[in-house]
């Protein structure tokens, strides 16, 4: 590992998708056929969204992915460029097309997403370690992995970063395995999972387990989401460096050195909830890169996620430092 000059750098190793974006009256159940009210495009990716949102931080920030050949691949590349990020990592597969996703957004901001993989699919784990070694890491720089391409990628990255080298947030979203291999120094990442992927990844409560003490200011409703998530934080923050719970509107949770603090989250007029969790993970990223610590962090993402609601499409609304009241292109209050 090359050693650290100054603010690290964001490396997003993860998907790029192009979207197509539907409001409905309502999401449809099983067998109901909707017809939405209005259609746009858009771009997204669970690895484009955080490097993109990164970016927006002040981050520098670069993205391990892979797109087609194709027209689609073009204009998400274009996309990337523009919004600061650097594509040089980006694979082009000839034999499979661009990442596609829909989204269905109701009128209260809730969705529902069906993604078709395509070339993100066809990502390897040689790709992956091949990309990271050319990137010359240092011990200042933070690599975000995310659960939309194959598990090789995410073991190649456990397997580069196990010695020493950046810290690694592992976005554990869609819910499935848990990297199976030491990260930096042993450890495993540091976990990023909304609440109800980290309940399907730590198992059920057992019956008649207290809730672990969150602190927490805050009453009612807010603490009562906090209180339930915090035995999934403290399960999810023993297998690696730690865990951060997003709680929707009630802000997140984080667990790390044995105590769980709960993180408000600003107040927001919701317009669509697709690519919040992306943000939070982007922005958490690009302060952990400026130095700031875990719980900073979480509390400047935990803002990012709620601005990001108020626009339609994964980056309608991207905030920068000056947004979230940080000096303009630091990424410090």
């Amino acid at each position: 590992m090359t050693a650290p000059t100054g603010p690290g750098r964001v490396v997003a190793v993860g998907s790029v998708n192009v979207d197509r974006i539907l409001r409905c009256p309502a999401l449809p159940a099983p067998g109901e056929t909707v017809l939405v009210t209005d259609s746009a495009p858009g771009f997204g990716g669970k690895g484009a969204n955080q490097a993109v949102a990164a970016a927006a931080m002040g981050a520098p920030t670069h993205l391990v992915a892979k797109v087609g050949a194709d027209a689609d691949g073009r204009a998400a590349l274009a996309d990337l460029r523009g919004a600061g990020v650097d594509i040089g990592a980006v694979l082009v597969d000839t034999d499979a097309p661009t990442g596609q996703a829909v989204v269905m957004v109701d009128p209260s901001g809730e969705n529902s997403i069906l993604v078709v993989p395509g070339a993100n699919a066809r990502l390897t784990g040689a790709e992956v370690t091949e990309a990271l070694a050319s990137l010359a890491l240092t011990p200042a720089d933070v690599v975000l992995t995310s659960g939309e391409v194959p598990e090789e990628c995410i073991l190649a990255t456990a397997a580069v970063l196990r010695d020493s080298g950046p810290r690694w947030i592992h976005n554990a979203a869609p819910a499935g395995g848990l990297p199976d291999r030491p990260g930096p120094a042993g450890r495993g990442p540091l976990i990023v999972a909304n609440a109800v992927e980290a309940a399907q990844l730590a198992g059920a409560r057992a019956p008649g387990r207290p809730h672990d003490e969150v602190h927490d200011e805050t009453h009612g409703e807010t603490r009562g989401k906090a209180a339930d998530a915090a035995p999934a934080a403290t399960a999810l923050a023993a297998l690696g460096e730690g865990a951060v719970i997003t709680l929707g509107a009630a802000g997140a949770l984080v667990a790390t050195d044995g105590a769980v603090h709960h993180v408000p989250a600003p107040e927001a007029t919701v317009v669509d909830t697709t690519g919040a969790g992306d943000v939070f993970c982007g922005a958490l990223a690009a302060r952990l890169a400026d130095g700031a610590s875990l719980p900073a962090a979480a509390a400047t993402a935990a803002a990012a996620g709620a601005f990001a609601v108020t626009a339609p499409g994964a980056r309608g609304a991207l905030p920068r430092p000056a947004d979230l009241g940080l000096a303009p292109g630091t990424g410090r209050p």
